[in-house]
């Protein structure tokens, strides 16, 4: 009976205990609530939705950025995004350079309409990507473009298609130390340079290629038909610029630039490996003194130069062809940014090229191109080229060739079609056919 007594006794506490103990944690959920949704009309500003994750300026959003560019000079346009990323941790920006895949690339991203956020319009701006860009005239960079470029990324009615970072100016490059080693001057005219090269193969016993391409890489060969084709039917007063235009070229004419050439290999003028060899492969042996002449832009004295710091390297303008004509350089867009106009993240777009337009972003994008500064008020040292440059300051500079007078997709005609001649595959008749077939078809498409 006592023992009974007992259990009852401690059941009844034990009771008691557990209620109060409820009792608490009841009021300390009431004074504490779960989540904050629970009082958000009390406090607003503590509410998920006012996080600073989700400020208009902090949304987390990821930028695909795409260039043209490649190889070091690609590798500073990264550098640059990644700094970017550093003062911005709420954008993340995806880069890719896909080198020689670029052009295909792009094709595929416009007739999908889904172009990258940020992209490199590589000398088209105006006349490929135009319904693709946004308009960046009200950005705080444009009054800094410079005069000489302006044409190349503006147009009539004040729309500004890309930030240009360096402006082209470019021709062939020569290695100074060999020039003089042969007692060579820098030649002005097409045959000037021929005479170069015959006393080039003959002094050196055939151990200096007067001229350097990588053909395996295609587009190298491709510098060579850009280059020349200015001299041969635009720059001279007696032009065929205005037949390119309106499609009455007698393509029977333009036999002449291929047959110069296939003179290049047939005269022992070209590196024998022209079709296994790369564009690396032009720098080492411009680098080793084992090449005179590049037919490539000044890029090509910056990648040799990591091979030979003590490099002599020099920019020449494209040699004339014509009797009376006078040398050219080429010139137009190289770096550019621009901003796809129906970009999800079109305010980090701009945020980003505005970052890419600093002073000292846009000389560092300049000098590894060793090219003039696209913006007004920055200075490079170009080395070498400076006095080039400052030599060549009035001198005509046109637009690529195939930029103007070639509608868009010939680029890579010009570059298998080369490949195919130098391989013995098509004669110097059937390259012009092929030109005029894929002319015909290609303006006929875009008309």
């Amino acid at each position: 009976m006592k023992r009974s007594k007992w259990l009852l006794l401690a059941f009844t506490l034990l009771l008691t205990w557990t209620l109060a103990a409820c009792g608490s944690n009841n009021n300390d959920k009431a004074s504490n609530p779960p989540s904050a949704s629970a009082n958000a009309s009390e406090s607003p500003s503590e509410s998920p939705s006012a996080s600073a994750s989700d400020k208009p300026d902090e949304k987390q959003v990821t930028l695909n950025v795409t260039t043209n560019i490649n190889d070091q000079q690609a590798k500073v346009l990264e550098e640059i995004a990644r700094a970017f990323e550093q003062e911005n941790p709420n954008i993340k920006v995806e880069f890719s350079a896909p080198g020689a895949e670029y052009e295909n690339i792009m094709k595929v991203k416009m007739a999908s309409n889904s172009m990258p956020d940020v992209f490199s319009t590589h000398g088209w701006s105006k006349i490929r990507y135009a319904d693709y860009l946004a308009d960046l005239k009200d950005e705080a960079w444009v009054g800094q473009i410079d005069d000489a470029i302006k044409p190349a990324v503006t147009d009539e009615a004040g729309k500004v298609y890309v930030l240009p970072m360096d402006q082209d100016k470019s021709g062939p490059v020569y290695n100074a130390d060999v020039l003089e080693k042969y007692g060579i001057a820098v030649p002005t005219t097409w045959d000037e340079m021929m005479q170069a090269a015959e006393t080039i193969k003959t002094k050196s016993n055939g151990e200096v290629t007067a001229f350097h391409i990588g053909g395996a890489d295609s587009w190298p060969i491709g510098q060579f038909f850009d280059f020349f084709a200015t001299p041969a039917f635009i720059s001279a007063a007696d032009n065929n610029a205005s037949q390119f235009l309106d499609g009455t070229f007698d393509w029977a004419q333009f036999d002449k630039l291929p047959q110069m050439f296939l003179d290049l290999q047939t005269k022992g003028y070209l590196n024998k490996d022209v079709l296994t060899a790369k564009y690396t492969d032009s720098a080492k042996a411009f680098a080793e003194g084992k090449a005179a002449f590049g037919i490539y832009g000044p890029y090509l004295i910056d990648e040799a130069r990591k091979i030979n710091p003590n490099l002599k390297g020099g920019l020449m303008p494209i040699p004339s062809i014509a009797a009376g004509d006078q040398p050219t350089l080429a010139g137009g867009e190289k770096s550019t940014w621009g901003v796809w106009k129906d970009s999800p993240n079109i305010d980090a777009a701009k945020k980003l090229v505005a970052f890419y337009a600093k002073p000292e972003n846009i000389a560092k994008v300049a000098t590894s191109q060793i090219l003039p500064p696209g913006l007004k008020g920055v200075t490079i040292d170009a080395g070498d080229l400076t006095d080039d440059f400052e030599q060549y300051k009035d001198l005509r500079v046109i637009p690529y060739f195939d930029r103007v007078y070639l509608p868009n997709g010939m680029w890579d005609v010009m570059c298998k079609n080369g490949q195919d001649l130098l391989a013995g595959g098509i004669t110097v008749r059937e390259y012009s056919e092929n030109m005029k077939q894929e002319y015909e078809r290609l303006r006929s498409a875009q008309q």
